[in-house]
């Protein structure tokens, strides 16, 4: 059931996902996804194997027997094949590619003396079960499939191991989310979940996403005050100009092919992506230069030139990619869209009186993106999806599992934030420092990290390690048990 790729054909996919890498990396684009830290084909580790796992196109029609082939990457360098664990690291809503052997799951397994694996999810990267992107075919892409997809990865394992492990699943964003609920829906097949950054909580109105970035923003006054009255002149003049004033002004931001909302959306988000990812300390000296600029035509100019030097450009706001149905597997801006708008919600709003947003873009506005990408009323039942998924009331429910979030990270609200429900079987940590935001506790440790961001790792490491060596005491003390029956 699985396959390995070798030789030039290898190195070719690995270099495909490293120009996806330069295509969709977190810091750019529309979506703000996750990763690891990327690594390019010439660091990949030898011992980084790339294999396909076998698995079903769709776990609830028991009558099909379709199947596609899910991409994954494994080593078995670290593992203790007599008792060690498995780490497993699920990727999220994009292309995967290689996991550094110096990221934070391969250490653990590393130190474990764990096999590791990482598994692409459905409908990102090579991990394609139809023929298109087409509405029919997405049917199959959600939460509950994605899911079943790692319950039967792990069963199929499990059974190639001769005897089942212990596993710890580790994601990100998304990907937590999708570790948190996995191990509410199948706690038979996972020890530990490391959810970081999770947002478990599906939020249609999503308007607390802009308010955070606001706050980020106002830890430098010039820097807010630059973002404030450039989106104010861009408001204005989209509402209340002329036509030509706003023809002017698309113009010189190369955006003439957006409609109105469409360039609001654009011109607001531009630089959120970087705020997202903890690199506001450097953006905003950027921004703040900007402002420095006393003709509001030359500062947004500039503006927009920023926009590109992020990664962010007016073309990610036509809906261009979010409408081909044709796959590429260097895209998932329609797969994403299709998730957001079928099930999960999570649109950024611009809440009430919210000075870096103008309150237009709201739900309505998230209702026709879903239906001018999909050409139907699509829209997520949130209530339905948080009433089978358990939501926030998972938390204090779930054994063994770790909730992680940065207190800058404009994603926190989705997630969980109670750090007060922590108990010797459950561990939440808000990591409140200067630009901690999101999935911030997986990032490879530098020397510049705050002291409150490594006492939050250490604390996380041991939280888990802790679990897992009570477990192989376990088994130990059994093992002793049984041999001195034996003995008797």
């Amino acid at each position: 059931y699985q396959r390995r790729v070798h030789g030039d054909q290898y190195f070719m996919q690995i270099a495909l996902l490293f120009l996806a890498i330069l295509v969709i990396a977190c810091e750019g684009g529309r979506y703000h996804h996750f990763r690891l830290e990327d690594v390019s084909p010439k660091e990949v580790d030898k011992s980084i194997n790339t294999a396909y796992f076998e698995n079903r196109v769709d776990h609830f029609n028991l009558s099909s027997e379709a199947t596609y082939k899910q991409k994954y990457w494994f080593t078995n360098d670290y593992w203790d094949e007599a008792r060690g664990p498995v780490v497993l690291y699920v990727n999220g809503e994009a292309p995967a590619s290689p996991p550094s052997v110096k990221s934070l799951p391969a250490l653990y397994a590393q130190e474990l003396k764990a096999r590791f694996f990482a598994l692409e999810h459905r409908f990102y990267g090579d991990s394609q079960p139809c023929k298109d992107w087409s509405l029919e075919c997405l049917r199959t892409l959600n939460h509950h499939q994605a899911m079943a997809d790692i319950a039967n990865f792990i069963e199929a394992k499990n059974k190639e191991m001769k005897t089942p492990r212990k596993w710890i699943l580790i994601g990100g964003s998304y990907a937590g989310a999708l570790v948190a609920w996995f191990k509410s829906k199948y706690p038979h097949l996972v020890h530990v979940s490391y959810s970081s950054s999770g947002v478990i909580n599906a939020i249609v109105d999503y308007y607390q996403y802009k308010y955070q970035v606001g706050i980020d923003l106002k830890k430098d006054a010039r820097c807010y005050t630059t973002v404030v009255e450039l989106v104010s002149y861009a408001v204005n003049i989209i509402q209340k100009g002329t036509k030509e004033q706003k023809d002017e002004l698309k113009a010189s931001m190369s955006a003439s092919m957006l409609e109105d909302l469409d360039f609001l959306n654009y011109f607001t988000e531009l630089y959120m992506g970087a705020i997202q990812y903890s690199t506001r300390l450097s953006l905003c000296p950027r921004l703040t230069a900007i402002g420095e600029e006393k003709d509001l035509k030359k500062r947004v100019v500039l503006y927009a030139k920023l926009g590109v030097s992020l990664g962010v450009t007016p073309k990610d706001y036509t809906l261009e990619d979010e409408k081909n149905t044709k796959i590429d597997r260097l895209k998932n801006a329609r797969q994403w869209t299709y998730q957001i708008c079928s099930s999960l919600g999570y649109f950024l709003t611009g809440g009430d009186n919210n000075p870096i947003c103008p309150k237009i873009l709201d739900t309505e506005y998230a209702k026709s993106i879903c239906k001018r990408v999909f050409g139907t009323d699509i829209f997520p039942k949130y209530d339905y999806t948080n009433g089978i998924m358990g939501e926030l009331r998972i938390a204090p429910i779930l054994t063994k599992t770790v909730f992680a979030n940065g207190g800058d990270d404009p994603w926190q609200w989705a997630g969980v934030r109670d750090e007060t429900i922590s108990n010797a079987d459950r561990l939440v940590s808000l990591i409140k420092c200067d630009d901690c935001a999101h999935c911030i506790d997986l990032r490879s440790a530098k020397p510049s990290d705050s002291p409150i961001l490594t006492e939050a790792r250490k604390k996380i490491k041991e939280t888990i390690f802790g679990w897992m060596n009570a477990q192989i005491r376990m088994k130990n003390l059994n093992l002793t048990g049984i041999l001195s029956l034996i003995h008797i």
